[in-house]
């Protein structure tokens, strides 16, 4: 296991000069870094011919020039990771964009058969309005009301189509837009993979950040008040790190910047300078008939994984020491690896279930026989903190977990997720879930929690998490008198130990009373199952039937939910001024023509009277 330790160091006093030591150093690394970048991208290869070449240019060891080539090694394996996964982003947003152009399409071309058919429907309404319009100016007084309550409705008709045709128009224009715009996202969607695919090959980085390189085009937006002010800024960034590797076979595990331990807990840092940083060193000695230039900063405290950096030192295990600089000062950074003794897994105590919610942790205790002893939840509220108190909370809730698990002698099981993939579908999760996964959270947690088992000697295993909130929410909430949280902890710990998952007999009765996260509970109504002796054998999981479940649980949780439909634009409809004068004109005529005949009066009263009837 990898283990880092870290402290700050302090130049005020006498140690100032280490300051000056220490930015000549960074600055000389980091040329040679970029120096070999430049070389290989020319397409030289890293032989030997190289290395010597760049010892006498820079005046440097060749152990100096590999700590150079291995920290550009590392960009570049992490350039190249960050396009791999910034290319499988890209194929599923691609994939989602094909899905949505293709159902559009279907959708547009079934608008277009509709509005075919409802212009025939028009047509037909038209030639029959036209046809008792005319009936209308010919018929008798008996005959004229019917005619015109046969005419109204032919109107009426015709402004359904009308709006029909509208909206139908108006839907195939705006699916057509869509489509435009879906179909050129979907053509920068590929572009950008091309160019991702490529980055996988032959990764490119820019030493210093890209963010930082265009900031000198729009330097007041980005807080420079001159271009020399953001160069400064450039190559401090450009020159705020370099690393020295360890060396196993060299004392204290490293040839050029060794940490010795001292009597009283601290430790001091002999630096062995490059050939071209010898003014600043502060004492000279000959080995193999060779000067050799040290410097050495005394009284250095570490705070944490002390023991094992003396250890480690003492065994002489290789270690690596990184300088970086920030805003107040240099810090020092000490990397060796640890070989922790292997803890056994036995589930013969019981185990300790772990799942992880939006901010807090559900921890749940089982015994041999998978039935619940304890369980408590932990606060780890994360959001709005910033990465390094993120850190600091993570780390001391996994302590809380691993300490319990070594007070009771029990393994800790805990979900094997796929968080990459599960951020690629954030649009799906509800906002606090989709915000934990977004966070710097879980892969957090799941480093943390390896890493503390690995030192306390506490077994950790991973499960797959398929369907354990159902099923803890279905079989043991109620039961226990657990929270949902709790009782899929409890599922995880009895997955590990291989205990039955199967449905619980009361499901034969096939509607079920489930507990809700907000106290109610939601009655289900299950699919008819086979009896087992008709289901064939190996036929079907166990996860089937609670895969039926679920989707009847999403199904009630749904209906729950209130509608959230959007409000339709309201769409003009043309003719619908023209439908009303129609209907007045030809209720105009009627009065007038049975005002002219001989038969007896009709008043308006009666007319409205009869119409309504």
């Amino acid at each position: 296991m990898q283990v880092s330790v870290q402290t700050r160091l302090d130049l005020s006093g006498g140690n100032h000069r280490f300051d000056h030591l220490f930015h000549d150093y960074a600055e000389l690394m980091n040329k040679v870094e970029r120096t070999i970048h430049a070389k290989l991208k020319a397409g030289r290869e890293w032989r030997g011919d190289l290395a010597i070449s760049l010892y006498k240019e820079f005046g440097i060891s060749a152990k100096l020039i590999e700590s150079a080539y291995f920290s550009l090694q590392g960009k570049l394996q992490s350039a190249s990771e960050l396009a791999k996964l910034h290319a499988t982003e890209l194929g599923d947003k691609i994939k989602a964009k094909e899905s949505q152009i293709e159902k559009k399409t279907k959708k547009r071309k079934k608008n277009r058969q509709d509005l075919s058919k409802a212009l025939l429907k028009f047509d037909g309404c038209m030639a029959k309005s036209k046809v008792l319009k005319d009936e209308l100016d010919i018929a008798k007084l008996d005959k004229r009301i019917k005619t015109l309550q046969r005419y109204k409705s032919e109107l009426g008709k015709l402004h359904g189509l009308r709006k029909k045709i509208s909206e139908l128009r108006h839907n195939i224009f705006q699916l057509g837009a869509d489509l435009h715009q879906h179909k050129r996202r979907l053509e920068t969607l590929r572009h950008k993979l091309k160019k991702a695919f490529a980055r996988i090959k032959n990764p490119s980085i820019c030493f210093g950040s890209k963010a930082l390189f265009k900031a000198q085009f729009n330097l007041e937006k980005n807080g420079f008040a001159s271009h020399k002010e953001w160069r400064a800024a450039w190559v401090e960034a450009r020159n705020s790190t370099f690393i020295i590797e360890g060396l196993a076979s060299a004392e204290f595990g490293n040839e050029y910047a060794r940490l010795k331990p001292r009597e009283d807990g601290l430790f001091d840092l002999e630096l062995r300078l490059p050939e071209a940083l010898k003014q600043h060193a502060t004492k000279v000695k000959k080995v193999r008939k060779r000067d050799v230039y040290l410097t050495a900063i005394e009284g250095l405290s570490f705070t944490h994984n002390v023991d094992l950096l003396r250890e480690s030192l003492i065994e002489e295990t290789s270690v690596a020491v990184r300088f970086k600089h920030d805003d107040k000062g240099w810090r020092v950074y000490a990397s060796f690896k640890v070989n922790h003794n292997e803890a056994a897994e036995d589930y013969s105590c019981g185990a300790i279930g772990v799942d992880l919610n939006a901010g807090f942790v559900s921890v749940a205790r089982t015994d041999r026989f998978g039935n619940v002893v304890e369980t408590f939840d932990i606060p780890m509220v994360t959001y709005g903190k910033s990465q390094g108190q993120s850190a600091t909370i993570i780390k001391q809730v996994v302590v809380q977990i691993v300490e319990y698990a070594k007070r009771h002698n029990l393994p800790i099981v805990s979900e094997s997720l796929d968080f990459a993939k599960k951020k690629r579908t954030l649009c799906d999760e509800n906002p606090s879930y989709a915000r934990m996964l977004s966070s710097f959270v879980y892969s957090s947690f799941d480093t943390a929690l390896v890493s503390a088992c690995a030192r306390h000697t506490v077994f950790h295993r991973r499960v797959n998490p398929a369907y354990t909130s159902i099923i803890g929410r279905t079989k043991f909430a109620s039961r226990y008198g657990l929270s949902i949280h709790a009782a899929a902890a409890l599922v995880i710990a009895r997955r590990a130990m291989k205990l039955s998952e199967k449905l619980p007999l009361s499901f034969k009765e096939r509607v079920v009373t489930l507990p809700l996260n907000d106290a109610h509970h939601a009655t289900l109504e299950l699919p008819v199952r086979k009896k087992p002796g008709e289901q064939g054998v190996g036929t079907r999981h166990v996860w089937s039937d609670w895969n039926e479940v679920n989707k009847t649980l999403r199904r009630a949780l749904a209906a729950r939910r209130p509608s959230r439909r959007k409000r339709r634009r309201s769409i003009p409809v043309v003719g619908r001024n023209d439908l009303h004068s129609m209907v007045c004109r030809s209720r105009r005529d009627v009065l007038e023509s049975s005002s002219e005949s001989s038969g007896p009066r009709v008043g308006p009263g009666a007319m409205v009277s009869t119409v309504k009837r």
